[in-house]
């Protein structure tokens, strides 16, 4: 749907083995009350059919389909670049397991306006399965044992979560980045893959002068798991990463003060409940994958291949 008038907002839509998740999503599409926007959907070599599917259920569907998985990083990072050849103003980055709410866009792009400094918009994140909570509002930078602090998940919606505010950093699925933003500092890191990408973003972005500003009013339903339900037959490692992203942000952004902080805590946290898991013989290989991930985040290591995600 196009209006000149109004700026371009490239939405992108990005998928990994997640051909339920990415049809129902598009299905949702035709909610969009936004003038002047596209949508793309950049598959990152979905082995269960995706692009197929898509392009039988929705053949006009724009999709990019990548050689390989490229991450959250990676495959972003594709459609932010195509985006931007394609003169957007603003892009959207979405996970597959979302539904649109139909003023999503019209909401993020006035708050976007109102200030040139404004480098990015997040929405508010509502479970899909129950409108009445909040899967995610915004974040907090801690350098605790989790590094961050999701503001309002799994909370009761409500007024506190229902405003504007500058924030710390914004969720990645429903963030929406301006184009002069992304062409000061670039898209993702790729070294990150897939989570904490979007703090180490808004880091970068708060850093440049850039404000990075929660919308309560944008909303998205966020069904949650996605490419990490552990369920599926290729699920994400998603305790591997948070891991191993805490350190490369802490490395990365923190002082040694801070640095020292998340590794002490870290470290600690983790020991304490894998000792604990193994008294009580509950899971122990949900600890011991964290402990995989922080071991490599401190050696600088990434083994993608060993993990299935190339």
């Amino acid at each position: 749907m196009s209006d000149a008038s109004a700026p371009h907002v490239a939405v992108v839509i990005l998928t990994w083995n997640g051909k339920s998740d990415v049809l129902h999503c598009l299905s949702t599409l035709s909610r969009v009350r936004y003038p002047n926007w596209s949508a793309t959907v950049i598959d990152n070599a979905s082995r269960d059919g995706t692009p197929e599917a898509i392009a039988e259920a929705y053949p006009s569907q724009r999709v990019l389909v990548m050689e390989k998985n490229l991450g959250f990083c990676g495959g972003n990072n594709q459609g932010i670049a195509d985006a931007l050849e394609r003169g957007a103003d603003y892009v959207l980055l979405l996970n597959n397991d979302i539904e649109f709410h139909p003023d999503l866009l019209t909401e993020l792009v006035r708050v976007a306006c109102s200030d040139a400094r404004i480098g990015a918009v997040g929405a508010k994140n509502i479970k899909m399965e129950d409108h009445s909570k909040v899967w995610g509002a915004y974040g907090e930078l801690t350098y605790d044992h989790e590094l961050v602090h999701v503001v309002g998940a799994r909370k009761a919606d409500g007024p506190e979560f229902t405003c504007v505010l500058d924030v710390d950093w914004v969720i990645g699925n429903g963030v929406m980045m301006s184009r002069a933003a992304l062409q000061r500092i670039g898209g993702f890191d790729e070294n990150f893959f897939g989570y904490h990408e979007d703090v180490d973003w808004c880091e970068r972005a708060r850093h440049a002068g850039f404000r990075i500003v929660y919308n309560g009013h944008a909303v998205i339903y966020h069904r949650g798991f996605g490419a990490s339900n552990p369920d599926s037959k290729m699920p994400f490692p998603v305790l591997y990463f948070l891991g191993r992203n805490g350190v490369v942000f802490a490395r990365k952004h923190g002082t040694p003060w801070q640095l020292a902080r998340f590794v002490t805590s870290f470290s600690a946290y983790i020991t304490l409940h894998a000792i604990w898991a193994a008294i009580t013989r509950d899971k122990v290989k949900p600890w011991l994958w964290l402990m995989r991930g922080f071991a490599d985040g401190m050696l600088g290591r990434l083994p993608l291949r060993q993990l299935g995600l190339q």
